[in-house]
């Protein structure tokens, strides 16, 4: 079928728009924030690239994040949402549940920083998802869609295993995988760990309790050694 010139300019010019319109509310669909209860984590040693991903800080000065994003590496730089730097190490990860606790190298832990407390979803709710473009921090809107037990593998993709999860209304980008899921009262209610490539406007997060049966088992000494980072290696 014949197009004409004039059809074509303005059928190119339409695409045009539609991208500029996608990209500018990919923008504004971000609000600046400031809470330095939730951190950048970039973390570098065995693997050939650094990786990033999104701590928040809870009780006991640790920093809860996603395991497969510190799982083999060696050095984790923390950066808070006011720019200012630190150092952390690992103290646990739980390569079933896809989530690890960190702890500052370094005392005092900013004591004007406020851990961040925990609290149940409910399906229907409207939350905040904390994250980072690059080191600017940002808060997104989402809304839990369903609470469900999540049949996946663990982090090093050699077993089966199930996860205490949420299925929520939000796009997720590289980099952003940890960020916490806050309540209209602040309080965390989940962890986002993936993503959909299939379903637009749909990730999925573990539930706030599954870092309750973490931070049990870090007390009681009783980690198996799964939960263990994997060593460097090569």
């Amino acid at each position: 079928m014949f197009i004409s010139i004039r059809a074509k300019i303005f059928l190119v010019l339409s695409i045009c728009l539609v991208l500029a319109a996608a990209f500018i509310y990919a923008q504004t669909d971000r609000r600046h924030i400031n809470n330095n209860s939730v951190v950048l984590i970039s973390s570098v040693g065995c693997r050939s690239a650094e990786t990033r991903t999104v701590g928040t800080i809870i009780d006991g000065g640790f920093i809860l994040t996603v395991a497969h994003g510190v799982a083999g590496q060696n050095a984790n730089r923390i950066i808070f949402a006011d720019g200012e730097t630190t150092q952390a190490s690992i103290a646990v990860i739980d390569s079933n549940l896809d989530l690890a606790l960190l702890e500052f190298d370094q005392a005092p832990l900013r004591p004007l920083v406020k851990p961040i407390k925990f609290a149940s979803a409910k399906p229907g709710e409207s939350v905040l998802f904390v994250a980072f473009n690059d080191q600017t921090q940002f808060a997104r809107d989402a809304k839990i869609k369903r609470r469900l037990k999540i049949n996946t593998q663990d982090i090093y993709l050699r077993e089966k295993t199930t996860r205490p999860g949420l299925e929520v209304e939000l796009d997720v980008e590289v980099g952003n995988s940890g960020g916490p899921l806050l309540n209209k009262s602040g309080e965390l209610v989940g962890i986002v760990w993936s993503t959909s490539r299939i379903v637009e406007n749909r990730s999925w997060a573990t539930r706030s309790e599954a870092v309750t049966k973490l931070l049990a088992s870090l007390s009681s000494n009783a980690i198996s050694p799964d939960a263990k980072p994997l060593a460097c290696t090569g």
